[in-house]
């Protein structure tokens, strides 16, 4: 299975992300979803902020060319939002996940929905790994 067919029919298919791109630390993207255009300078910042969270707290975390409030982080994982949209972006030894999903407001749906989320992410970093 290709790195597109990891964002294609695990991210994508699973109806929990929007947009979703799989990157190196070099800011190479290795597969994204269509119109999910990230730069090579929003990739380097983002890796950066995965060690170094103070970059990300006073500019929060641009990707695609859109500017998303940085909420937490460690050294292993990012998350940001901007209106209903929620950033979760997980860092393997070679590579970045990145994933957009809507914020759902109805705690049912949360519960049966945003739970895969992390799930997908796991299944992605034991491949990367």
């Amino acid at each position: 299975m290709s790195w597109q067919d990891y964002v294609d029919k695990q991210l994508l298919a699973s109806r929990c992300v929007s947009k979703a791109a799989i990157a190196g630390h070099d800011g190479n993207v290795w597969a994204k979803s269509e119109g999910f255009e990230l730069s090579k300078d929003e990739l380097a910042r983002l890796v950066q902020g995965f060690e170094k969270q103070d970059l990300l707290t006073s500019s929060g975390v641009t990707l695609a060319g859109n500017r998303y409030i940085y909420l937490s982080g460690t050294d292993k994982v990012i998350r940001a939002k901007l209106g209903k949209v929620g950033v979760h972006c997980m860092k393997t030894q070679q590579a970045v996940v990145i994933s957009l999903y809507k914020i759902l407001s109805n705690l049912n749906s949360c519960i049966s929905g945003n739970w895969r989320l992390p799930c997908l992410m796991w299944i992605l970093i034991v491949r990367v790994n």
